[in-house]
């Protein structure tokens, strides 16, 4: 691929003038509508890691050299008019020795970009041209050059009292060297927001979306319509609560008949937790931020050098109903460097529900996900699993991992989930009602019923289904004192799925006892009970957990579990578990985590199979300077 002769003079002038800049004037350089800075990093480490149960030690160095350069400049050029660009520069040297062999690596990144924005109270106006050019050099692999042109424009109209509009086009073309990739995107939005009254909002979206790949020579468009309207008020000084929401979603998905291609799945919530058991309970907890379309702001999990090493990230979601998944985007807040990025190891597993006492199913393990050149996400694809709860778990980035140090917090943004699909039309139309209502009777008693209504057709091709889902749920909460409080849950979810039909219900109890700061434990019952066409079954389960801090920098954790379940097309099988955890930190440079689990399991019957599952696990880690880091597991 020929260098376009704009970016060879950029390379050829534009560096130079940078450097000269950079290192006579401090690194930081500004003038009226113009800035220019300049940051070096240098980092080099070395450590051992030895393998316990070999006694093998494997030492290597690691040594690292960026350099960044950014200029931008603004000018207002007329009222409400403002002319702004730039450009940003980034050389990354990284040279890693193991066991005899040496690696070097030098990414170079190139962005410049030029933006024309009006903006005044009432209407807002823009358009942005950007170009990322990344270019890669490894020892023992060919060079390779990623380009990516964008250009986006916009226009707001925010007029008072009267509903917002807001209108966006973007085109983006991704291509490279060697070449083997070739597509461009352009997506139309329109979206409008209006405050009807006080409690009420409206919203509609509309997405169009057109995809062509030059290099496979096919071409898909994708159309979305969102509306919504949500209610909320607090009555009699805030003691009933009612939140009130109906959303409708309809998608159509047209594909080349020869093609196969990546189908979005609706997202009914974003669900997380860290929490180092991942194949059981507690259940994840609700987080919104997951599915929020924003790729940029922070989830809440950070699986960065400062995240809790030992602890595991869970971050998951709920699609309703059960579907097909085959590729996960997990997106993060930064772009990361190949060593930190192929470091990670991602666990798929799976679950028919989300409860306390649930049970998750272990579908598979990618290592290495792929990084994104140009979208900080990970792209993990597996064998198709059909489920409704799906998650993916990971641990914090490890401090021994090459160049770590570069990388104190790395933030999940968003979590998307894929379906591969065959060339075909497909429609889909989703109606989702929702109704929640709390009454805080005393300050210490809380009661509440809450419905939801799913309503979900498909039609791919000359295949048709619909779907349909309605539970009502009542709740209870109750303080007696400092020490206990109870809570307690019933509810009945009615499904239809073409000429199947299913009744689930679920009861759960839970005591929590806070003795004192330092010892806590919690007592949960739950049962599930499914009455199918072809029969019931039903799961019941008693769990206990118990968690104390002993001493400053130590912790434990001690969980007991006894339940029984009558399937339906199996024999009844009972389960007792224990498991034992515990956390020491004696200083800021060790921290020692050790922990046992058994799981037994009886089958009545004939056949009377009984297994016994046990794990055990010890890890430390020593930090004695920044740059020196061991491990023993």
């Amino acid at each position: 691929m020929n260098r376009p002769d704009s970016l060879y003079t950029v390379y050829k002038w534009f560096l130079p003038v940078a450097l000269l800049f950079s290192f006579i004037l401090s690194s930081t350089v500004c003038a009226e509508g113009i800035n220019f800075r300049g940051e070096y990093e240098y980092i080099n480490s070395n450590s051992d890691t030895t393998t316990k149960a070999t006694n093998q030690t494997v030492s290597s160095v690691y040594s690292q050299f960026k350099q960044q350069y950014n200029l931008d400049f603004s000018n207002t050029i007329y009222p409400y008019l403002t002319l702004g660009g730039g450009a940003f520069y980034e050389l990354n040297n990284e040279t890693s020795k193991s066991e005899g062999n040496e690696t070097k690596t030098e990414e170079t990144r190139l962005r410049p970009f030029v933006d024309l924005k009006l903006n005044n109270p009432i209407y807002k106006a823009g358009i942005l041209y950007r170009r990322t050019q990344i270019e890669n050099k490894t020892t023992g692999l060919p060079d390779t050059e990623d380009i990516q042109d964008e250009i986006e424009a916009l226009v707001e109209w925010r007029p008072a009292n009267l509903p917002e509009l807001n209108c966006r086009y973007s085109f983006t073309h991704i291509y490279d060297d060697p070449a083997t990739t070739d597509t461009s995107e352009k997506v139309l939005q329109l979206d409008s927001t209006y405050t009807l009254a006080k409690d009420i909002n409206l919203n509609y979206i509309y997405r169009r979306t057109n995809r062509e790949d030059t290099v496979n020579n096919f071409e898909t468009l994708e159309q979305d319509h969102n509306g919504r309207v949500n209610y909320s008020h607090n009555f009699f000084n805030g003691r009933l609560i009612v939140n009130s929401g109906y959303r409708i979603h309809y998608n159509t998905y047209e594909v080349p008949s020869s093609e196969n291609t990546e189908s979005p799945i609706l997202r009914s919530e974003g669900l997380s937790s860290l929490d180092n058991t991942p194949t059981d309970g507690p259940a994840l907890d609700p987080n919104p931020a997951l599915i929020d379309g924003n790729l940029t702001a922070s989830a809440g999990l950070n699986i960065g050098r400062n995240g809790d090493q030992t602890t595991f990230v869970n971050i998951g979601l709920d699609f309703g109903f059960p579907v097909d998944v085959d590729k996960i985007y997990i997106w993060v807040d930064r772009r990361l460097s190949a060593s930190v990025a192929n470091s990670y190891s991602w666990s798929i597993y799976t679950s028919p529900d989300n409860l306390d006492t649930s049970t998750w199913t272990l579908q598979t393990t990618v290592f290495p996900a792929v990084f994104g050149t140009f979208d900080n996400r990970f792209e993990i694809s597996f064998p198709s699993v059909n489920t409704r709860y799906i998650k993916v778990v990971t641990r914090p980035l490890s401090p021994a991992t090459p160049g770590a140090s570069s990388f104190p917090d790395i933030f999940v943004t968003e979590m998307e989930a894929y379906t591969t699909l065959p060339g075909l039309r497909i429609e889909k139309i989703d109606h989702n009602y929702t109704l929640d209502v709390r009454s805080h009777l005393t300050e210490k008693t809380v009661l509440g019923y809450n419905f939801a209504y799913l309503s979900k057709t498909n039609e791919e091709g000359t295949v048709s289904d619909k779907q349909t889902q309605q539970t009502h749920g009542v709740f209870a909460r109750h303080i007696f004192n400092q020490i206990f409080s109870a809570s307690s849950s019933f509810s009945r979810t009615d499904s239809k799925l073409e000429d199947e039909n299913s009744v689930e219900y679920r009861y759960s109890g839970s005591i929590k006892a806070d003795y004192w700061k330092a010892f806590r434990q919690i007592l949960t019952y739950s049962a599930r009970e499914t009455q199918e066409d072809a029969g019931s079954s039903s799961t019941n389960a008693i769990f206990l957990r118990s968690n104390a801090d002993i001493y400053k920098g130590w912790s434990a954790l001690l969980d007991t579990g006894y339940s029984w379940s009558h399937p339906l097309e199996t024999a009844p099988t009972t389960s007792t578990l224990i498991r034992a955890e515990t956390n020491l930190i004696p200083n800021h440079m060790i921290s020692i985590n050790m922990n046992y689990a058994q799981t037994i399991t009886k089958e009545e019957g004939g056949e009377n199979r009984d297994t016994t599952k046990t794990e055990y696990g010890f890890q430390t880690f020593l930090t004695p300077f920044r740059t020196l880091v061991f491990n023993f597991r």
